[in-house]
């Protein structure tokens, strides 16, 4: 505006400016509500999961209900034989198809929901409440589940070496494509899907990057962090690491331990009777499953060893060089996910025990009732090396240099 000078009668110009807009995810220039297209060589998963994710719920969903309305059901519930180890095989399947349906429509009309808010500032509150939603919806799919994904992890290694000469074990690939099998396969998949989602959902909605997760300073008007904290090495995820790991390798050991005490000819927790009948079966799937415990222990110390960042001397070609993060995260991520539902399983089927017996084989079930700890220390641990490795984010360009200190307010 013009503003006159009454004592030498001069007319000068003050120009008023607004402040400019600060480009974060979601909110560029004059257009807050659109999201900009990624710089190149940015990933893209963050664009096409959550489409992913609907399309995916939506077809399980008309999967299930094609079935309901035909007057069949999925491979569930106490009509399959394959699915006994789930925590919900006791139901009537035509029920459980009901359910899977209804569960379906549900997941995918959440993860539509996050997906048409992409960028849109939310509160704490709304946030909260897709993560509970979320939550609510993964504790349900769970229970489809049983130990089927973590036993043929498990058995898969002795499978391939004794297949040829074995025709029994050749029979055993059967199982992997058994329509139970893969539907539990879709349902794990799913939960991951929505998972992820929600995590990009609550990242988008309060600011941060979509892909590594940083939030500048002054991006972040509903959550201060103490003062010196910083996004970019958050002190919370990063020191629960180390305990992590240290439970979640320990676990495994003490069921590779029971289960190499049984191939040196000690029935150790298992009624000797039917040890002695079943010893020549038990020898070769305990040997299996309890190196692959411990190999999965000495893989999990990796997390939080330097080994784990960098290829140690002995590795001829890889020597020196940094390991992939991917290369970590995403076995011990697939681990973590098969744990959970076999624990659960496990746990069911020493409840159905009965006290006599449970005293007779506790070593066949005892160590699967710690395997939901497992579960989340393996979790908490993967996630604590992910975010340690993190460096210069390809998607913001943010790295630890580059985030400010929020001050406590």
């Amino acid at each position: 505006m013009d503003d006159t000078d009454l004592t030498t009668g001069t007319t000068s110009t003050t120009t008023t400016s607004a402040p400019p807009l600060r480009n974060t995810p979601g909110h560029t220039g004059s257009q807050p509500n659109r999201t900009p297209p990624p710089p190149r060589g940015a990933p893209r998963w963050p664009r096409w999961v959550p489409g992913l994710t609907v399309a995916w719920w939506l077809a399980g969903a008309v999967t299930a209900l094609t079935a309901v309305l035909t007057g069949r059901h999925l491979p569930v519930g106490a009509s399959t034989p394959e699915a006994a180890g789930t925590i919900v095989d006791s139901v009537p399947s035509d029920s459980l198809t009901a359910v899977l349906a209804i569960l379906g429509l549900v997941g995918a009309a959440h993860a539509a929901w996050m997906t048409s808010r992409a960028g849109r500032p939310a509160t704490r509150r709304v946030r909260a409440a897709a993560v509970t939603v979320s939550g609510l919806v993964v504790a349900l799919g769970v229970t489809f589940a049983d130990t089927s994904l973590l036993a043929r992890m498990g058995y898969l290694p002795v499978v391939l070496v004794r297949a040829p000469f074995d025709p029994e074990l050749a029979g055993a690939f059967n199982q992997y494509v058994a329509p139970a099998f893969l539907l539990q396969l879709g349902v794990l998949a799913a939960l991951v899907l929505l998972a992820v989602t929600t995590v990009l959902f609550v990242r988008r909605s309060s600011g941060a990057c979509a892909v590594c997760g940083r939030l500048d300073a002054s991006a972040d008007h509903h959550a201060p962090a103490p003062a010196g904290e910083t996004s970019a090495t958050p002190s919370g995820i990063v020191a629960w690491g180390r305990p992590a790991a240290i439970v979640a390798a320990t676990i495994p050991c003490l069921y590779a331990l029971t289960r190499l005490i049984w191939v040196l000819g000690y029935p150790l927790g298992l009624d000797p009777e039917m040890y002695e009948q079943d010893a020549g079966r038990l020898v070769a799937p305990a040997v299996g499953l309890g190196l692959f415990a411990v190999v999965g222990a000495v893989l999990t110390l990796g997390l939080v060893q330097r080994w784990g960042e960098v290829f140690p001397r002995w590795i001829p070609g890889l020597a020196g060089r940094r390991v992939p993060v991917a290369l970590a995260v995403v076995p011990a991520s697939v681990v973590a996910v098969a744990i959970l539902p076999a624990g659960l399983s496990m746990i069911k089927g020493l409840l159905e025990m009965s006290t006599p017996e449970l005293l007779a084989n506790w070593a066949a079930f005892g160590p699967g009732v710690l395997w939901p700890l497992w579960s989340v220390a393996l979790g908490v641990a993967t996630a604590a090396y992910a975010t340690r490795r993190r460096g210069t984010c390809r998607l913001c360009g943010r790295s630890p240099s580059t985030i400010t200190p929020r001050v406590a307010r």
